[in-house]
């Protein structure tokens, strides 16, 4: 594909340059030395002449058509070279719900956490289940990753919770990306094992079901930012003040973390894959467990970069959230499925 971008870009440039000599030939100008104002001294630009007057190219009447087609073909060049040389898909778009996200590309896995229980909702279901305006709150968050040009999804949920995202597969037709599905773990750490065990692509993104308000703008942020650095996480910087406690049994305050410094930990968070891969081999020598997918990766004494996300990309964990959740789908204009 990046050949092919190529070759075009060419082939336009040379059209444009052909249109350019064209026109050269028949101008009633003469070019003569480099002069050395102010305005051409770092291009050593020559002056124009047309009848003995000095002039600029963009006061010929036959140069602005050249001007326009050399920039037009400098543009496409930019524009096709430009993200192949950085990865990103020139694949075809399929249907009009599929819209290409620029800063992903088919080296992109997603992981979604679907097997939580979520006993703090009180409900007879797990909670990533529970209907926001009308559709699974897991289905608002596939419906985010679905939307952009990621080579493939893991779903990490039961067996007999898998036909929630196949129906609604079934309705709105055949993704772009592949699909997998996945059975859940003991702990959360588990579950994100078994996820990236069926991941086949050099980077991914891990994203808890529960968040079903992440936009495809901060998608595209946080794997620009782990495409640079190798690990990165959305969050936001913390608003309220932090109070340290001296134990998980005593509620007395033992210190006060600065709380510029703080930021609350969202997701999605967006690994290299083998780099999480080494994150889980030294877990498991250590014997550590952690309660997010990037401390794997400071367990390495790697950098891990904050990627500034939205404070709208709550976790659905209580019953007031989804309330909170509605008001906000409802601003951005969501229409609930027929």
């Amino acid at each position: 594909m990046v050949c092919q971008a190529r070759f075009l870009c060419l082939l336009v440039f040379y059209v444009a340059m052909t249109l350019f000599c064209s026109w050269f030939r028949q101008a009633p100008t003469n070019f003569i030395e480099p002069v050395n104002c102010p305005q051409n001294r770092f291009l050593g630009a020559p002056r124009l002449l047309t009848n003995g007057n000095v002039d600029s190219l963009t006061r010929t009447g036959r140069t602005k058509p050249a001007l326009v087609a050399v920039a037009g073909s400098c543009a496409l060049a930019a524009a096709l070279i430009g993200p192949a040389r950085r990865g990103y898909s020139f694949r075809t778009l399929r249907g009009n719900s599929r819209i290409l996200c620029a800063a992903s590309g088919s080296d992109v896995g997603v992981v979604l956490l679907s097997a939580g229980v979520g006993k703090r909702m009180g409900a007879s279901i797990p909670k990533q289940y529970i209907k926001l305006l009308g559709l699974e709150i897991a289905l608002h968050s596939l419906s985010t990753f679905l939307e952009c040009d990621v080579a493939e999804i893991v779903i990490v949920c039961a067996e007999e919770w898998q036909h929630i995202f196949k129906d609604h597969l079934e309705k709105h037709g055949p993704p772009n990306c592949e699909l997998k599905f996945t059975c859940g773990g003991k702990e959360r750490q588990d579950s994100v094992k078994n996820g990236l065990d069926k991941i086949t692509v050099p980077i991914v993104a891990i994203h808890d079901a529960a968040r079903p308000l992440v936009t495809q703008a901060e998608f595209e942020k946080v794997v620009s930012d782990a495409r640079e650095y190798g690990a990165a996480l959305l969050a936001v910087p913390t608003k309220a003040t932090i109070k340290q406690a001296m134990g998980a049994d005593e509620a007395f305050v033992a210190s006060t973390p600065t709380r510029k410094l703080l930021w609350e930990a969202h997701t999605p968070q967006v690994i290299r894959s083998e780099l999480l891969r080494k994150g889980f081999e030294k877990a498991q020598q250590d014997g550590s467990e952690v309660t997010d997918d990037v401390s794997l990766i400071e367990l390495l004494g790697e950098q891990v970069k904050l990627t500034e996300g939205e404070y709208t990309n709550i976790k659905v964990t209580t019953p007031e959230d989804i309330a909170v959740a509605e008001t906000i789908l409802k601003q951005r204009g969501f229409t609930p499925p027929e």
